[in-house]
């Protein structure tokens, strides 16, 4: 299982708003890392709440994002919103998955999740920061 990832001010990309829905998606990963460590009672009623909450949260924060690079003009625009499609999908076809009643690897889910949102935060959402930041100069 992957390391267990918390928000720390490294994750910071320098762009108030980015950084604080940042924050909130740690706290999404928290809970859904608090489900794989519970017990099987406790993860059968609130796997689909905490679904529910990252998708509805992960499309808000993207579509901020997405403002900002067309407000921006940002250049590499058409790469960060292909791998915000990736993840969109990803977690809608586990969600269509659950509510069919396949079971979710929690683990698997959490690792996938917490990887991702690391490598894009420190890569991508950096260098979305950085350029935006460079506009309103």
């Amino acid at each position: 299982m992957a390391k267990h990832i918390v928000w720390d001010d490294s994750y910071k990309v320098g762009h108030p708003m980015i950084d604080s829905q940042h924050k909130r998606l740690f706290e999404i990963a928290d809970e859904l890392y608090n489900l794989v460590i519970a017990p099987k009672e406790r993860q059968d009623s609130d796997t689909e709440l905490v679904l529910q909450d990252c998708a509805k949260y992960v499309n808000f924060h993207f579509g901020c994002e997405e403002k900002l690079m067309k407000d921006t003009k940002y250049e590499d625009m058409e790469n960060h919103l292909a791998q915000h499609k990736a993840f969109t999908t990803y977690v809608a076809n586990l969600m269509s998955d659950f509510s069919r009643g396949t079971k979710i690897d929690l683990e698997k889910l959490y690792d996938f999740i917490s990887d991702w949102l690391v490598k894009h935060i420190t890569s991508e959402d950096r260098n979305l920061a950085s350029y935006a930041s460079s506009q309103s100069e």
